[in-house]
């Protein structure tokens, strides 16, 4: 039978937030970084490529990014304010170079940073610190960043120089998404707030159906889940200048009841991955279930919910970065076509590939430049596939998509919630948010319960959970754990309580 292929990239956006209460200052740069390198590069893409894409935005992303344009809100790792201790991150690797594949000709890692004991030496740390998290276009399009990486020596002024280029960059992303999606390029969508695990917030216990034999501590904040929601809902009007068709879950995380959640706020579709499909439907799916769009009912009302590709969208975030660019490139058009050589559905297929916007580009060539280039420019050219977003798809379609009778509670990894609950850490990390919670909602003022809730929100997030299980490591994780509990110790103060012993 055969059909043109529609294709929709979706690329998600993220960072937590790193300030601790009432500070302008984040503890860690990696917002600043990102935003410098990954999603100031992948907008150029996008511009060059012609081909319209999906982009989510965390709103605590982009407020922080709001914030540093403003001069709000900064980082300890620009070379004249910072630290020994930005310092140790940058000669132990904690907070790395990415210098591999870049085409910088930057001088072994080693000796560099074993030279850094010399005021010269320090200086030229700090300069391939900020030059490597420049974006690749950004240094390809300025000739002086180009001589000063050649000349490999930097002085006091260079310095400076470079750590202005960083905050310019960064008062940059947001304007030219902005104007990105004025033209077209892109569709802007939304997560929850502070990228919560949604349907741990609005019950825990649904984490049973796939855990049933981890002990799950009791966690109920409907009110909170709602919040979370309608806060980035408005968060990314304000910011973008209209409302989010469509929502990415935090992790791909989704239940029935939370489906309702978005259904109510009205949210027009989620995405989530292929896995959460298999056990919704009981069974593997076959293509014709997985490459198209599915109507779920709830209690709030019906809910479009698509299922990314998990096996194409891992090969660009694990794989391709091995393969050469244009081989990579052509793989991935060939995979797509087969899709639709084979289809048997009704209405065209539609491939949804999502993943991390950021974190994968550290590994290709150029920060994904030859490879993305030349999937984007393979996609456009090719008669038989058709990129588009997620929205413009639905809006093309004359019927309604096939009804989905179940969604399996889980996320895009394994399916299950595991990664934030039901190893000792984080049960207790859920245990101290439940107490604080409990105590919040028992003050009788409700200006200092607002003020304690909002530091309530920043604590559901999923990145504290994330790292205080063990599938995850990383040196800052004493830094998680701090940004979490500072923050919890925060609503007690709100509402005169003690901080409880456990949260020093």
């Amino acid at each position: 039978m055969g059909s043109q292929v529609h294709v929709a990239f979706l690329w998600h956006m993220h960072q937590p937030w790193y300030a601790l209460p009432g500070s302008g200052e984040n503890l860690l740069p990696w917002t600043r970084l990102r935003a410098t390198k990954d999603y100031t590069d992948m907008a150029a893409f996008i511009a060059r490529g012609e081909v319209p894409v999906t982009v989510n935005f965390t709103p605590c992303l982009t407020e922080q990014l709001t914030r540093y344009a403003a001069g709000s809100l900064s980082d300890g790792y620009f070379p004249a304010t910072a630290g020994e201790g930005a310092l140790r991150d940058l000669l132990s690797g904690a907070i790395p170079l990415p210098v591999a594949r870049r085409g910088l000709p930057v001088p072994d890692l080693d000796r560099l940073r074993a030279a850094a004991v010399t005021p010269e030496g320090k200086r030229a740390l700090w300069g391939w610190f900020l030059l490597a998290w420049i974006g690749q276009t950004v240094l390809d399009g300025d000739p002086s960043l180009r001589d000063l990486a050649q000349r490999g020596r930097f002085g006091p002024d260079d310095l400076e120089r470079l750590s202005d280029v960083h905050r310019r960059l960064v008062g940059e992303v947001l304007p030219r998404y902005r104007a990105l999606a004025a033209e077209g390029m892109v569709e802007l969508t939304a997560t929850p707030f502070y990228h919560p695990i949604l349907p741990l917030l609005l019950d825990s216990q649904v984490a049973r159906r796939a855990q049933p034999s981890d002990p799950i501590p009791p966690f109920s904040a409907p009110d909170d889940a709602r919040d979370q929601v309608r806060r980035a809902l408005a968060h990314h009007e304000a910011t973008f200048g209209g409302r989010p068709a469509g929502m990415w879950p935090a992790e791909g995380a989704v239940s029935a009841e939370a489906a309702a959640v978005f259904a109510h706020a009205g949210v027009r579709w989620i995405s989530t991955d292929g896995a959460i499909l298999a056990r919704s439907l009981g069974r593997p799916p076959h293509r014709e279930d997985l490459h198209r769009p599915w109507r779920f009912a709830t209690g709030s009302g019906e809910l479009t919910i698509l299922f990314r590709d998990t096996y194409l969208s891992n090969l660009i975030g694990f794989d391709y970065h091995r393969w050469p660019a244009a081989d990579a490139a052509g793989d991935l058009v060939r995979r797509l076509r087969e899709i639709g050589k084979e289809w048997r559905g009704d209405a065209p297929p539609l491939v949804l590939i999502a993943m991390d916007g950021e974190n994968a580009w550290d590994f290709y060539e150029r920060n994904g430049q030859p490879f993305l280039e030349a999937l984007y420019h393979l996609v456009r050219s090719s008669p038989d596939l058709v990129p588009t977003t997620v929205s413009g798809y639905l809006d093309q379609q004359s019927s309604a998509p096939g009804a989905l009778p179940d969604l399996w509670p889980g996320s895009w990894i394994d399916a299950d919630f595991r990664t934030w609950i039901g190893y000792p850490a984080q049960n207790a990390a859920w245990i101290r948010l439940a107490r604080a919670r409990d105590a919040v909602q028992s003050c009788p003022d409700p200006a200092a319960r607002a003020h304690a809730r909002d530091h309530l929100l920043v604590a559901e997030g999923s990145d504290w959970f994330w790292w205080y299980g063990p599938h995850h490591t990383a040196a800052h994780e004493p830094v998680f754990d701090r940004v979490f509990r500072e923050h919890v110790a925060a609503a007690y103060r709100e509402i005169g309580l003690p901080v409880p012993p456990d949260l020093g």
